[in-house]
């Protein structure tokens, strides 16, 4: 019986895997298509973060109305007790998400910042916690400190 040699290729040619050249090629594609996405990426997330806090703020101007209208049939509800300024976190009860009463936490999550409810007279207000850099902020007009409080019945 013959001996039958297997006709085998050199062994550098039956390695598989990728060389450091090709791996190099590789990471340097994706760090340019990171670089160029990155910006974009930044600046939804500022819009998507402005435009949260003003649905809130929004939300918070759209309770504190339900509050006065229902204060005109239920006598316990008012702006003002004594001819003082009531706490306005009476209001925190008409402000509900998922169908639950919201807290602080919830009103600022995903905002950067702090919803301050403001007081009954002023707008709803919101402060930056190392997001002064948002323009977007001053774009769509939203109120950054509280404004003054008349005096009631003024």
């Amino acid at each position: 019986m013959p001996i039958v040699l297997k006709n085998r290729l050199p062994h550098r040619y039956t390695q598989s895997g990728m060389t450091l050249v090709e791996i190099l090629v590789v990471l340097a594609i994706i760090a340019a298509i990171a670089a160029i996405i990155y910006p974009t990426v930044i600046d939804s997330f500022k819009k998507s973060q402005a435009t949260m806090v003003a649905q809130r703020l929004d939300a918070i101007q759209k309770a504190k109305v339900q509050y006065l209208i229902d204060s005109q049939t239920d006598s316990t509800l008012t702006a003002y007790k004594d001819g003082q300024i009531a706490d306005i976190t009476a209001l925190q009860k008409y402000l509900i998400r998922f169908g639950q009463q919201a807290n602080q936490a919830q009103l600022d999550q995903g905002t950067g910042g702090t919803i301050n409810l403001g007081n009954w007279d002023g707008a709803a207000y919101y402060t930056a916690a190392g997001n002064e850099n948002n323009p977007y902020i001053a774009q769509y007009n939203i109120p950054t400190s509280a404004s003054p409080t008349p005096a009631p019945g003024q």
